[in-house]
């Protein structure tokens, strides 16, 4: 916890922590940048996804790669912080990291209708976990460049990183950490099943098309 501050002190700290996380994480960047350089309501064009796919499909990759690192960034910077002023306290970096995430997928802002997490567990899992980080986003490079499917590299790179969590990570002993993992990994697998669907049916449209995911 946070050594000899009162119990309810550390309450307060780690309420505040993730209550600040979820509200930077519920930005909808993807609907904000669309709505200001098209003039249009992202969630009424292409798949109405409130992520970056969607927003490359409709405003290019240019806008859409700003979109993703933005969304990235809010995974990353409550834990980079976090992990920067405690250093000895793993449990508070994974409040930290679950928090944004959450306000993504249900963002606020947005009747809690928000986008599917990726780019926002990313960002919080490399400041967690970079290692497997960087083979789950290899596993995702491969996959798309590939298939197209992006939907598909992101479920596939969701796993890979949980399975680097669970056998490898040096933290792999703290249970709450492999089941942030787990619990993240499901989210998104849950928030993709209208792409499970497409993609069983071969009905998945690729990032080259006009649909997105």
């Amino acid at each position: 916890m946070l050594g000899n501050v009162p119990y309810e002190v550390q309450l307060y700290v780690y309420a505040l922590i993730f209550v600040l996380g979820y509200i930077l994480g519920g930005i909808p960047w993807a609907y904000i940048i669309t709505k200001r350089v098209k003039g249009v309501d992202i969630r009424t064009v292409g798949s109405g996804n409130v992520g970056a796919t969607n927003a490359t499909r409709v405003l290019g990759l240019k806008w859409g790669s700003l979109v993703f690192l933005l969304d990235a960034l809010k995974g990353f910077l409550p834990v980079f912080v976090v992990r920067l002023l405690f250093p000895y306290n793993f449990e508070l970096a994974l409040v930290a990291a679950v928090a944004p995430v959450l306000g993504h997928m249900f963002t606020p802002f947005l009747g809690f209708k928000g986008g599917k997490g990726v780019a926002t567990s990313l960002g919080a899992f490399v400041a967690l976990t970079p290692l497997g980080v960087l083979i789950g986003l290899s596993v995702w490079v491969v996959v798309v460049l590939l298939t197209g499917w992006v939907s598909l590299g992101s479920l596939l790179a969701a796993l890979v990183v949980f399975l680097w969590v669970l056998l490898f990570d040096p933290n792999r002993t703290s249970l709450p950490f492999v089941v942030l993992s787990g619990v993240v990994t499901a989210f998104i697998w849950i928030r993709h099943r209208g792409n499970i669907k497409r993609l069983l049916s071969g009905k998945e449209p690729r990032i080259w098309d006009k649909e997105g995911n």
